[in-house]
C-alpha cells in the first residue's frame, strides 16, 4: 500500500495560447492532463525519473460561449469582419528530466512543438476566398518545476513552484494562402514570449484499495517580449485544478486511472487582442474561458523501472469568450524511465 501514497508532485506549466491579431486561437491549446502521479513523472522514491511523452490535439470544432456554434452565428461574425478559424492542430513531444530528494524535487520539461493552422479570414467574402494556413516546428516554452513537501512525515501534500521561460519560436509567419509571409498571430506562436511564474499546492492519500489526489495551480506572466512589430501581447492568467483516483488491486504490472482536469484563462492583453465583433462591447476579448475535462488512462509497468501510459481527455464542459474553436478530445502517451 505504500506506493498508493503518492505525492502529486507538480502540474504541467500550461502555455496560456489564446487570440492574437490575424487569427484568433483557441482557449485550449494544450493539454491539461496531470502527468505527475507516480508512473507519469515523478515518483515518491529519492532519485532520478525520465519521461518521455506525446500528446495530440485537434482544434476543429466552431464554438461560441458554451454551445457549439450554429452555421447562421458564424456567417453573423463573418459578416461583421469578424476571423472564422479552420482548425489548429498541434502535437507536442516533451522530454522532463526529474530528480526528488527527500522533501525537495525539480523538474525540468523540454517541449519540442508542432503546430499547423488555417483559418478561413476576416469580412463577407472570406469564406471560399481568402484561406491561409501556417505551419511551424520549434522547441517550445521550458519549463523549470520544484515542489516542497517537508510539512509531515508522510509526505502526502506540499507546494509547487516553477517558472516558464520564453525559449519557444514566436516569429513564426503564415506560410501559404493570401497572408503568406505576414506574421503569424500571438496566440498561434509556439512561443507566448512570456516569462511565467506558476505557484500551487497539491495532496494525496488512499481509501482501501484506491488512490487519490488533487493539485492546483496559477500560472501568471511577469515580463513579455514579443517580436511582433507594434503589437504588444500578454497571455492571461491561467488556473487549474486536476483531480483523479486510481485502482491498485487490478494487478501487479496494470493500474487503471481516471482525471478531471479543469482549467480557467483570463483573456489575453495587449494592442493585437480582437474584440468581439458582434457585441461591440470593448473589453470582450476573443480569447479564455473555462473547459473541464474527464481523462481515463491506465499506466503499465514493463519492468527494470520502465512503464508506459496513455490518456484520452474527453470535454464535459466548454465555455469560451465569443468565437473559438475546441478539441473533441486530447490523446497523451508517454513511457518513464525510474533510476534507483
Amino acid at each position: 500500500m505504500q506506493h498508493l501514497r503518492t505525492i502529486i508532485s507538480l502540474t504541467l506549466a500550461l502555455t496560456t495560447l489564446t487570440c492574437g491579431s490575424e487569427a484568433f486561437a483557441c482557449a485550449a491549446c494544450d493539454s491539461t492532463l496531470s502527468k505527475d502521479w507516480e508512473n507519469q513523472g515523478i515518483s515518491s522514491k529519492p532519485g532520478f525519473t525520465a519521461d518521455l511523452s506525446y500528446s495530440y490535439l485537434n482544434q476543429n470544432q466552431q464554438r461560441y460561449g458554451s454551445a457549439k456554434a450554429s452555421g447562421a452565428l458564424i456567417n453573423t461574425l463573418n459578416n461583421n469582419t469578424q476571423e472564422i478559424e479552420a482548425f489548429t492542430r498541434t502535437q507536442t513531444i516533451t522530454a522532463a528530466l526529474n530528480y526528488t530528494g527527500d522533501v525537495f524535487a525539480l523538474s525540468l520539461q523540454v517541449p519540442f512543438v508542432n503546430r499547423t493552422h488555417g483559418t478561413y479570414g476576416q469580412g463577407p467574402a472570406a469564406i471560399g476566398s481568402s484561406y491561409t494556413t501556417s505551419a511551424d516546428n520549434s522547441i517550445g516554452d521550458v519549463r523549470i518545476i520544484g515542489r516542497y513537501n517537508g510539512f509531515s512525515s508522510e509526505k502526502t501534500s506540499g507546494l509547487i513552484a516553477g517558472i516558464k521561460l520564453p525559449t519557444g519560436n514566436t516569429g513564426a509567419l503564415f506560410t501559404a494562402g493570401t497572408n503568406a509571409g505576414q506574421n503569424l498571430d500571438a496566440g498561434l506562436q509556439i512561443g507566448t514570449g512570456s516569462t511565467d511564474v506558476i505557484f500551487g499546492g497539491y495532496t494525496s492519500g488512499t481509501i482501501h484499495e484506491y488512490g487519490w489526489f488533487v493539485q492546483g495551480t496559477v500560472q501568471h506572466a511577469v515580463a513579455t517580449d514579443m517580436a511582433l512589430g507594434a503589437t504588444t501581447y500578454r497571455p492571461g492568467d491561467a488556473y487549474t485544478v486536476n483531480t483523479g483516483i486510481r485502482y491498485a488491486e487490478f494487478g501487479a504490472k496494470i493500474t487503471p486511472m481516471l482525471q478531471l482536469n479543469i482549467i480557467k484563462r483570463q483573456v489575453d492583453t495587449g494592442t493585437g487582442v480582437p474584440q468581439d465583433m458582434l457585441t461591440g462591447v470593448p473589453g470582450v476579448a476573443i480569447s479564455g474561458g473555462t473547459l473541464a475535462y474527464l481523462a481515463p488512462g491506465a499506466s503499465i509497468r514493463l519492468g527494470g523501472g520502465t512503464s508506459v501510459y496513455g490518456f484520452i481527455q474527453l470535454p464535459v464542459y466548454q465555455a469560451v469568450n465569443s468565437l473559438q474553436i475546441v478539441p473533441q478530445y486530447t490523446l497523451t502517451l508517454g513511457v518513464r524511465q525510474s533510476f534507483e
